[in-house]
């Protein structure tokens, strides 16, 4: 039987990398801090990713304004769904993407 393989290993989502949200875009920067396999009642478990909003930039206080409950850990950390990460890629100058 074939492995399954997972969202993360797909966009090679690791620790320490720079993430975007799919819904806020390229002005909502997180640092990858940690995975975490959530167990709902959904019989697929589901895997989050531990970001922090990066200071200064125009989404720092995501998780104070927007999200509640244990996805929350601070006003600039919380848990995200990794399928709405994607990961930030370096560009060369000149090129627009």
């Amino acid at each position: 039987m074939p492995k399954k393989t997972s969202i993360k290993d797909l966009r090679e989502l690791k620790v320490g990398d720079l993430v975007t949200h799919a819904l806020y875009g390229k002005e909502w920067i997180g640092l990858i801090i940690g995975f975490e396999i959530v167990e709902d009642l959904d019989p697929v478990p589901k895997e989050k990713a531990l970001v922090q909003i990066q200071p200064g930039t125009k989404y720092e206080f995501f998780f104070k304004d927007r999200v509640y409950g244990t996805a929350k850990v601070s006003d600039n950390m919380g848990y995200v769904s990794i399928h709405w990460l994607f990961k930030l890629t370096k560009q060369k100058r000149g090129d627009k993407k």
